[in-house]
């Protein structure tokens, strides 16, 4: 039998699915003060699929700017989102597909990524926000050349 969910628990869901809608439209815009709205200050942020180590959220997002020279386009599709609600808190595991233009010494490429967001959240006074997030690698690959 299929589950149903309360008016808060849809509200919840749909603020939460809103929530990464706003992450990803804030990452390919490069917008900053946007991806702010995702993530709590104090958010533990763990790269380590992507040779990075465990870092605070503002550590991050420095890490994240210094890769706009070498990232000039991106795009980012996201799959099916698996919500559990507890109360204030969450867990959520996303799938996304990455498409990144890298550029190196003058000359662009198409790579693509394929990783899932491990995401513990928690609501706030301005609402659902990551508190901790695992990027795990899933695959990697170029893309096919131009048709």
């Amino acid at each position: 039998m299929d589950r149903h969910y309360t008016l808060d628990e849809l509200n919840d869901r749909q603020a939460i699915a809103d929530l990464y809608d706003r992450q990803l439209a804030a990452a390919e815009a490069w917008d900053f003060e946007a991806y702010d709205t995702t993530f709590t200050a104090s958010a533990e942020i763990d790269l380590r699929d992507f040779g990075v180590p465990v870092q605070p959220y503002s550590a991050y997002r420095r890490w994240l700017a210094s890769l706009r020279p070498s990232m000039p386009h991106a795009q980012r599709i996201s799959g099916g989102l698996r919500l559990v609600l507890e109360g204030d808190v969450a867990t959520s595991r996303v799938p996304v597909v990455c498409y990144v233009t890298m550029e190196q010494d003058g000359v662009r490429s198409l790579t693509t990524t394929g990783l899932f967001y491990n995401d513990r959240l928690e609501r706030t006074r301005d609402g659902w926000r990551i508190v901790a997030r695992r990027e795990e690698l899933s695959w990697r690959g170029n893309a096919p050349p131009p048709v």
